[in-house]
């Protein structure tokens, strides 16, 4: 098997975007890493993740472990020890096993979950609902190893307005009006409670098991709780509009009664808008960010829909 090429072009896109110094060597010496980590981890790799954005998902087995995947996001993205750190110190008993990782690639051995036939989505809105009570208070730790929410948004909206001011584009131009009110109504998270989340936990990175479902690939921050319930609810919509009041009634049952529907509606805005201006910078296509900003704007207009209801 040639491992290289088993990268998906899109991750090869992203990778030569932002890391253009490092990813060619990273390239060069892949199979062989590759093959290290079979040898010093005991796997056979049997087949891989065709669709995956930010590094390589390798899947097979372990003579230690069975099943596994091999999970792997080169040594220079910060995205690979913020996840090594989550992966260990998140309170969610929901999370996948960890069993090791090596820092010269840039890999995570985990515990591999096939997907499941017939998927059902009270499972896993009843698993995000039960994070609530297992949260824990960002530490002093926490802090230094991953990144405060606010401070993310300020980065990333700061990137995609110089991209809009620069080209002007119709397309996408809009976005504008949506971080505008994501960096308002962030302003009225300033006192809350700081948690460290997973930030990540929509419904493709919950997977079935037997007994319950366990979350993968966590990007970790620093911020108000609100913020872990919004990735659900932002990709919940993102390529089905949802009716208004079926939109709520969601949002109801990932809070719990644990928030005011406000806030939870707010959050949630504020992460699609977040997530809207990482398309700058992921490598995406035009098209895939003039549907972000339109994602964006349609995140908000369920705000608007259901704060005047």
């Amino acid at each position: 098997m040639i491992y290289h090429e088993l990268i998906s072009p899109a991750t090869l896109q992203y990778l030569m975007q932002q890391y253009p110094e490092h990813t060619p060597g990273w390239l060069a010496s892949f199979d062989g890493e590759v093959r290290r980590l079979e040898d010093m981890w005991g796997v056979t790799v049997e087949g891989h993740e065709r669709d995956s954005r930010f590094g390589t998902i390798l899947y097979g087995r372990s003579e230690k472990y069975g099943p596994v995947a091999m999970k792997i996001v080169p040594w220079f993205s910060p995205r690979l020890m913020g996840e090594v750190y989550c992966y260990r110190h998140l309170p969610y008993k929901e999370m996948c096993p960890l069993y090791a990782v090596d820092e010269k690639l840039g890999a995570m051995l985990l515990k591999y979950v096939p997907a499941m036939e017939g998927a059902d989505p009270d499972r896993k809105e009843s698993a995000i609902t039960a994070l609530y009570d297992q949260r824990c208070v960002a530490t002093d730790e926490d802090n230094t190893h991953v990144p405060h929410y606010e401070d993310v948004l300020a980065q990333v909206s700061a990137n995609a307005l110089r991209e809009i001011a620069s080209t002007g584009d119709a397309g996408y131009a809009h976005l504008a009006l949506s971080i505008d009110r994501a960096e308002k109504a962030m302003d009225a998270f300033a006192g809350s409670e700081r948690c460290l989340i997973h930030g990540d936990a929509h419904a493709f990175n919950l997977l079935e098991e037997e007994n319950g479902c366990l979350l993968i690939d966590p990007l970790g921050y620093v911020a108000p709780f609100a913020f872990e319930w919004a990735r659900y609810l932002g990709t919940a919509m993102k390529e089905k509009p949802l009716p208004v009041d079926c939109f709520r009634q969601m949002a109801l049952r990932l809070s719990g009664g644990n928030a005011p529907l406000e806030e939870v509606l707010h959050a949630f805005a504020i992460d699609v808008t977040l997530r809207s201006c990482n398309t700058f910078i992921e490598g995406n296509t035009y098209q895939e960010i003039c549907f972000a900003a339109d994602w964006a704007k349609r995140a908000w207009d369920y705000v608007d829909a259901l704060m005047h209801t």
